[in-house]
Order: C-alpha cells, then structure tokens, then sequence
C-alpha cells in the first residue's frame, strides 16, 4: 500500500473525519482571528521575502500549462508514453480540485482577514462574485496539496517530503495572512478526498495505470 493509500485511509476513518471537522469548526470559532491578527502585525512579508516567493508554488495558473505541455511534449516531440499519462495524471489533480475549490469560494463567499483586519468584515457572505470574499478554500492550497498527492502517487519513495513541501507552502498563506488556518485545513482535506476519489475512479476504468500502477 502506498503512502498516499494510507493516508486516505486513515483520514477517512469515520472517528478521525469527524475530529478533523471539528478542528475546522473550532479554528473557525476560536482560532482564525487572533491567528490572523498576530501574524498581521508580525508583518512577516516585509522581514521575510523568502516566504512570498514560496507562497507562488500554489498557483495554479503556473502548474496548469506545464503539466500540460509536459504531457504534450513526451507525446509528441520526446515520445514516453510513461511519463505522457503522468504528466496528464499531475493535470488532472490539479485542475480538478482547483475547479470544485473555485465553485466553492463563490459558493461560500467567505471574507479573507484583510477584510476583518481592516473592515471588520468576517465569516461567511454566500455568492460573491469578488476574490476578497473567496477566503475558503484556500486556493493555493488546494493546487499545491493535490500536487503533492498527486506526486506521492506517481513517486511514493518521495511522499513524505513531497506532503511536507505542501504543508509548507499551505501555512504560507497564513503567515502572509491571505487565509484564515480553517481556510488551508479545510483545503487541504478537501484536496485529500478529491485526489482519492479521483484514484479510485481511474483505477476501476484503468485509465492512465501507468502513471500509478507501480504503486498499487
């Protein structure tokens, strides 16, 4: 069993699923604000440019073309056909649950802390059409979290350094105070549950079974 197998295992065992959105809830409840307050006035960006360029490896509008001219390259130009469904594999991670978690800010319309921190605007406002109210999900964390799920998939040798780069690159978000912590838990399980579903889905069609079926 993968890595990636395990971890979807566990987090989706009824107990551990319920804790988990009980830590959303409380972070929402106890934690989003004094946590954002706190890292405003650290001011982070201004003493450490390093966590601004690190923040950018959950953009999705980056990963998106390069896996997809990745998948065209080793299609066309340097034919692989391994590393052409891997590529379209890592696509597919990415662009699926960045389309749900764009759904879902709409949906949501959840205040980002610049809006509590200088408009005392905070919570849930439903159908925005307007980025400062797509606070929740996070995403930069859902497309740097089902990249590395993704990634942990295609290489599980590499799988707990790959999640910690993405864990890493989630709390960014919070340091620079663009999201609440309940925004990138939320993401983050989120990415998990996509990502398996995803698997599974493919795995009963046998599509693309080169790019994970050495794991299985």
């Amino acid at each position: 069993m993968s890595p990636f197998d395990r971890l979807l295992g566990v987090m989706t065992k009824p107990g551990i699923m319920l804790s988990y959105i009980g830590l959303i809830v409380l972070s929402f409840l106890y934690f989003d604000k004094p946590i954002a307050e706190y890292f405003y006035n650290l001011d982070i960006r201004a003493h450490l440019a390093l966590i601004g360029w690190l923040t950018k490896l959950g953009l999705g509008m980056v990963w998106l073309p390069v896996l997809f001219i990745a998948a065209l390259f080793f299609r066309y130009i340097y034919a692989n056909r391994e590393y052409e469904v891997r590529a379209w594999f890592l696509f597919m991670c990415v662009a699926i649950p960045s389309a749900i978690c764009g759904f879902l800010k709409v949906l949501f319309g959840r205040a980002r802390p610049n809006l509590w921190l200088h408009n005392d605007l905070f919570g849930f406002y439903g159908l925005q059409l307007h980025s400062p109210f797509w606070s929740f999900p996070s995403g930069h964390t859902t497309t740097i979290m089902s990249l590395v799920f993704g990634l942990s998939i295609v290489f599980p040798r590499y799988a707990y350094a790959l999640m910690l780069t993405g864990i890493t690159v989630a709390i960014s978000r919070v340091l620079l105070t663009h999201h609440y912590l309940s925004d990138i838990l939320a993401a983050s399980y989120l990415s998990l549950l996509e990502i398996g579903i995803l698997l599974c889905f493919l795995r009963r069609k046998s599509w693309l079974a080169p790019a994970w079926g050495h794991t299985v």
